[in-house]
């Protein structure tokens, strides 16, 4: 008996290929090595999740594992004689004698073609693209705003070199990738993530996804990239948003305060009688646009902050400035619904 990658990825036969995915992607997120640095048993629990998905993730690899993978009926397996009956799949008997030695089979191998919907039959060669792969890396916001460079493993889907993508050995079921034509392959990758970019964007790397079958091109990999929140830089769009503390002399006189930006400090005024809440702009001190390649602007919202220690002195002084008001700030709201 073989793996039961069914019971690796914990879904029943009947899944269906989203589902497949899903729970993959559950599983590669909690095993990843990254998450699990020198951790022996995670690293084999991923290469065993990696391996399940590559075999039950492609049609044609996952009908041969239906058909052969867990049973003891396969090619190469007991009970498994090309020459004599068999049980082929679904339980159905089959007698090969019928075929009357070989009925019309060129060869060896265009039987065995036929049992693993071999790319090889009656000598044409069917060129298959390799299947495009997805991974996902985290940046901090800094990296995101100025670019970075990330080097991780990727595990890709290349043809098994021990049957050259047939599935079958010498006769038999190839026993490097249990029937599936292709094994995983890990590969250090390095992906740079351009100047301001967005949080759930993709990167495409042309080339780098599952290998193509017989001749086949190879798919695409994307690489989705999560950007961390950042404390006091606040992202919409390209343009950032900061909220600068102001003293209530500097509100009330005007004032040269620092701003500080995604680009560096910044000095800016505050004119007398800016009331909290008041926002300003700096034009270009945004986020980069990776498409246009023009920056957005840096929004800054001011917010008076009072003194928490009371004095009488400062009691003293709340009262003068009383007589500064014109009349009630709270005249003309509406007192509810």
């Amino acid at each position: 008996m073989g793996k039961d990658y069914y019971r690796i990825l914990g879904v029943s036969r009947d899944t269906s290929k989203d589902d497949i995915k899903k729970a993959y992607r559950k599983l590669a997120r909690k095993f990843h090595p990254d998450v699990n640095p020198g951790n022996a048993e995670a690293e084999r629990h991923f290469k065993e999740i990696q391996e399940a998905y590559t075999v039950l993730s492609d049609s044609d690899s996952r009908r041969k594992y239906d058909t052969f993978g867990t049973t003891e009926g396969g090619p190469g397996g007991p009970g498994f004689n090309p020459f004599g009956g068999s049980r082929g799949p679904g339980g159905v008997q089959v007698d090969f004698g019928d075929l009357g030695g070989m009925g019309g089979f060129q060869d060896l191998g265009d039987l065995f073609g036929q049992f693993f919907g071999g790319a090889q039959q009656r000598g044409v060669q069917t060129a298959r693209r390799g299947e495009d792969q997805e991974v996902q890396i985290e940046v901090d916001f800094e990296e995101a705003m100025r670019g970075t460079s990330v080097t991780l493993p990727v595990q890709r889907k290349v043809r098994c070199g021990g049957c050259g993508g047939s599935g079958a050995k010498k006769s038999r079921r190839c026993g490097e990738c249990h029937g599936a034509g292709s094994v995983i392959s890990t590969e250090r990758m390095r992906i740079r993530t351009p100047e301001g970019i967005v949080d759930g964007r993709k990167i495409r790397l042309a080339g780098k996804g599952a290998e193509g079958m017989n001749g086949g091109p190879p798919g695409d990999l994307f690489v989705r990239v999560s950007v961390r929140e950042h404390h006091f830089f606040k992202r919409e769009g390209d343009d950032i948003h900061t909220t600068i503390p102001i003293t209530f002399p500097e509100a009330y006189r005007g004032a040269e305060i620092v701003v500080g930006t995604i680009h560096g400090p910044v000095r800016a005024k505050v004119p007398p009688g800016t009331n909290s809440g008041r926002i300003f702009r700096l034009r270009g001190k945004g986020a980069r646009n990776t498409k246009t390649r023009v920056h957005g602007d840096h929004l800054y919202s001011v917010e008076i902050i009072v003194p928490k220690v009371l004095s009488p002195a400062g009691e003293e002084a709340a009262k003068r400035f009383v007589d500064f008001y014109a009349g009630d700030p709270r005249e003309g709201l509406p007192k509810g619904l």
